[in-house]
Formats: C-alpha cells, sequence, structure tokens
C-alpha cells in the first residue's frame, strides 16, 4: 500500500572460516528474538484483533508471486525495487514489494462474484530492493487492511479511523493523518492541458513542495490568468484546519472534477468527525503520492517525533479492474518496524504489567509436580520447566541464576509435599518460603501475581 522502507541500525558480528563469512544474513534483513521479538508479536496480535472488531477478515498471500503480476501494476520507481529470479521451470517470480496488489489479485481472478463489499486485514513481510547503504532495510513488516467493493465517503472514512485506531492500540497516542484527494489534481490538470514536459515540471515541483520549482513552472507555461492564480497558491491549500482548507480551495476550483473532490472531503470530514478523529486530520491537496494504482483519497500518518510516514494508504479503484471485473477499494499499510519506534519514542512502552506470569519450576521428574504445572498453563501462565538436573543437588543461588537467565519472576523447586519458592528478584537466594502442594489457592496467587509483587 505504501513505501514505509526506512533506515535503522543493523550490526554485524559475522564469523570467519577459511577466509569465507559464516552464519551472517545479508544487508538490510534482521533477526528477531527475545523480548524484541516479544514485542513485535504482540503489537501484531493487538492490530489484527483491532481490525478483526471492524469485521475484517484475514488475508495471507504468497510471499512470492509471478513477476509480470506485479511489475504491471507498479510504478517506475517500485518496479526497480522488485526482486525477482527465475524459477526452475523458467518462468520469472518475485517478492511481494506490498500487500495491496496480492489482495487485488485475489479479489479480480477468484472472488469477482462474491458480495460486496469484501474487508481483509494482514501482517507480513514485504521486500524491496534498496542500494547498500547502512542499514536500508530490504525486508520490513507491515499490517493493514483492504476495504474492497465501496466507493464512499464511509468507506474512506473507515480506512482512515481505522489508522488512527491503530496507532492508539499500538500505544502511540501523538499522531495526525495527513489527507489529500487525487482528483482535486486530475481535475487541475485537465483544465490545465499541459504538454508532456510542463506536466512532469508541475508534478515534480508539487511533489517537492518547492516554490522556487513552481515559479519556473509559472514563467515556461502558457496558462490563462483563472488557472494561473489557481497554480500560484496550489501550495497553500494545507493545513490542521480541513473546513479552512476547503473553503479556500473551492475559490480556486476550476471545474466541477475539483468542485466534486472537495464535496468528498467534506463528507468524508464529517464522517470522522462522527468517529472522534476529525482532530487528527491535516488536509494537503498537493498530496499526490503515486504507487501506480491511486484514484482517489491518499493519506499518510505521523508523529512529530519522526520525520517519515509510519503509515500511508488511499484508493485505488483502477487496480482490481486490471485482473477482471472493476472494483473500487481502498486501503492502509502500516510500517511494524516505525509504529514501534513512534511508541517507544513516545514513552509508551508496554511495561509488561499485563503479560503472562513467567516461572522456573524444577519438578524433579515429580509426576504430581507436573500436573500442578499443567494446570497453572492452562489458567495462562508461563511456565518453565528446569531441564538441568534435579535442582535439589544445587545451590540456592544456583537455581536462582538459572530463573534470572529465563527471566521468571519466581523459582519453585519440589519437595515432595510443595515447593521451595525462591523470588528471583530479591538479591538473596536464601530469601526462601515453603508452601505445602496442598495450599492450592495460595499457590495459585503466587503464581499469577508473581509480575506484580515481592514474596
Amino acid at each position: 500500500m505504501d513505501d514505509l522502507q526506512y533506515t535503522i541500525s543493523l550490526p554485524a558480528s559475522p564469523s570467519h572460516v577459511d577466509g569465507q563469512v559464516v552464519g551472517h544474513i545479508p544487508r538490510g534483513v534482521a533477526d528477531y528474538f527475545w523480548e524484541d521479538a516479544a514485542e513485535r508479536r504482540q503489537l501484531e496480535v493487538q492490530l489484527l484483533q483491532a481490525f478483526r472488531l471492524w469485521g475484517y477478515t484475514d488475508l495471507i498471500p504468497p510471499t512470492i508471486e509471478y513477476a509480470d503480476t506485479l511489475k504491471a501494476r507498479a510504478n517506475a520507481d517500485l518496479q526497480t525495487k522488485i526482486y525477482s529470479f527465475l524459477d526452475h521451470d523458467g518462468k520469472t517470480l518475485a517478492l511481494r514489494p506490498d500487500m495491496t496488489i496480492s489482495a487485488a489479485r485475489l479479489v479480480g481472478t477468484r472472488l469477482h462474484d462474491a458480495p460486496m463489499p469484501q474487508r481483509f486485514c494482514y501482517v507480513g513481510a514485504v521486500f524491496r530492493h534498496a542500494e547498500p547503504q547502512a542499514g536500508q532495510q530490504r525486508e520490513y513488516w507491515q499490517a493493514g487492511v483492504e476495504l474492497i467493493g465501496a466507493n464512499s465517503p464511509e468507506a474512506d472514512a473507515e480506512v482512515l479511523a481505522l489508522t488512527a485506531k491503530a496507532f492508539q492500540t499500538g500505544g502511540v497516542s501523538n499522531f495526525y493523518l495527513v489527507v489529500g484527494q487525487m482528483h482535486f489534481f486530475f481535475g487541475l490538470l485537465a483544465e490545465l492541458q499541459l504538454t508532456p514536459q510542463h506536466q512532469a515540471q508541475l508534478l515534480q515541483a508539487i511533489d517537492r513542495k518547492s516554490e522556487p520549482e513552481l515559479d519556473e513552472f509559472l514563467q515556461n507555461a502558457p496558462l490563462a490568468s483563472t488557472a494561473r492564480r489557481a497554480v500560484e497558491r496550489l501550495l497553500e491549500l494545507h493545513g490542521a484546519n480541513p473546513l479552512r482548507v476547503l473553503e479556500q480551495a473551492r475559490t480556486l476550483a476550476l471545474n466541477s472534477a475539483m468542485h466534486e473532490s472537495l464535496d468528498n472531503l467534506e463528507a468524508i470530514y464529517q464522517v470522522l468527525d462522527a468517529y472522534g478523529v476529525a482532530d487528527r486530520i491535516h488536509l494537503d491537496l498537493t498530496e499526490i503520492r503515486d504507487l501506480g494504482y491511486y484514484t482517489g483519497i491518499t493519506f499518510q500518518a505521523f508523529t512529530p517525533e519522526l520525520g517519515f510516514a509510519i503509515a500511508g494508504g488511499g484508493r485505488y479503484d483502477n487496480l482490481i479492474g486490471t485482473f477482471g471485473a472493476p472494483k473500487p477499494a481502498v486501503g492502509v499499510a502500516v510500517g511494524i518496524d516505525r509504529l514501534l519506534l513512534a511508541r517507544r519514542l513516545q514513552q509508551h512502552v508496554d511495561t509488561g504489567a499485563d503479560a503472562p506470569p513467567r516461572v522456573l519450576v524444577a519438578a524433579n521428574h515429580n509426576p504430581a509436580c507436573y500436573q500442578i504445572i499443567q494446570a497453572w498453563r492452562a489458567q495462562g501462565a508461563v511456565v518453565i520447566i528446569d531441564v538441568n538436573g534435579n535442582s535439589q543437588e544445587r545451590t540456592g543461588a544456583e537455581f536462582v541464576e538459572a530463573a534470572r537467565a529465563q527471566h521468571a519472576k519466581l523459582a519453585l523447586s519440589w519437595t515432595g509435599s510443595g515447593f521451595d519458592v525462591y523470588d528471583v528478584r530479591q538479591p538473596s537466594a536464601s530469601s526462601k518460603k515453603h508452601i505445602d502442594a496442598s495450599d492450592e489457592t495460595l499457590l495459585a496467587q503466587l503464581i499469577q501475581s508473581s509480575e506484580r509483587r515481592h514474596l
């Protein structure tokens, strides 16, 4: 859905055997493990659950597509970033560069007779080639939704509101959505009737939001006075007060297409106001991003701390028609890595207060102890069985150190009649107490509160 590549630091620590690099991974990919992996997985689950509550169902597209399927529907820039390779049967395959084209293929080829609208949500990795610069990612993770078969302000507003919900779900409270409307710009181009050279010059000036380049265009392009006035003020049509921007834009609209695009934005804004997220909207009628398929609204989501978009999307009514019967569609992709970074910068990192309790238990080969452990796990506790032999053969300090290595908060050693319980957070390994196995209530309370209190 959107170009959400970003730069991170990926330290390399390869080993060498006979002068060859062993165990290293390619540039632009990363290993995720321990707390980092757990945090990512937790966020993915939370986002998918949020999407499902709005009626979206899961989509798992293939990682590999036919290269022609992807390249024929991507713009020139994205085409250069697609990883392609030959299969054994001579066909050219490619790693997916985004999820939207795959969703469009599915609907256009297999769901063309299905009732509409269809709502899909996903989480997965996408792949884009990047020059071998320091830390430039080539594999990155996205979560997103596609709302297919509806062309209405309500549909656009739903995806925008759900984007806001994704940020709130991810623990990012300070954010805003920059919304544009391609039809406003298309209407302007239709009125201007520019040569290809002048149109490319205008597109570049608007895309860069460059007043000097826009002035140069105005000097070179022959325009009527009303058209010139509209172009001269084009870069002013943005701000955090959408209704004021719309009012300014109506004075510059040159044809019915431009007026209709403004009516569409006002209708979307009204629905967003009903959702309670209108204050998150910044309108920018110079927002003309293009991945080869945007046809209506486009948008990106930002936070004050980061200078790049965390999410992006828009309407792509022409894409599905390249696979089958035309169908309107709108969607968004959220960069998982960027959302996590924004959360950390806003200091809204999950503290683990609601994480399942985590304990290490030395069962000492006792069947009764294993039954107790299974009961605790059924209640949602994370119980790690000590597999390093009989704990009674080790000192209390050694057993506590083993628990710390497993990031457990408690260490329990089966004694035959109950447990010796060590609070790993206490500096002294001698800080323990015995709880009889028959005291099931106390044991259950102890396990469930192991994340929140000391012995």
